[in-house]
């Protein structure tokens, strides 16, 4: 079993287009985790992840703030307590409103991921 406090796993910042976003990876197979990544992220107030693509569905839970998420064509303002299905292929992008945006992104263990 692992067991351990968010804040004791190192925020990764400055990442690939983005603007405030931190991540730490919470479990993945470093922790024995070989099918699934649990990690969370953290937007500062106007801050946003890339609009990308990729093979693999995630999942999204928002832990604390507001925003926005914007999935193909659609988008869907979001706020603590909002889950979020994101399809395998489909753009997206989330970004943060005028609060610090806190969520939880659950993804497959993939190589390129």
């Amino acid at each position: 079993m692992i067991a351990h406090h968010f804040l004791e796993i190192e925020e990764l910042t400055g990442l690939d287009q983005t603007r405030g976003v931190g991540m730490r990876i919470l479990i993945g197979k470093d922790h024995g985790a070989d099918r699934f990544i649990m990690r969370r992220f953290s937007v500062d107030p106007g801050g946003f992840t890339p609009r990308h693509t990729h093979p693999w569905e995630h999942e999204i839970y928002i832990l604390s703030g507001s925003g926005v998420i914007h999935v193909g064509h659609e988008h869907a303002e979001v706020s603590e307590g909002t889950a979020v299905f994101i399809p395998p292929g489909a753009e997206h992008q989330i970004l943060a409103g005028e609060s610090h945006l806190e969520f939880l992104c659950l993804i497959p263990h993939v190589e390129e991921a």
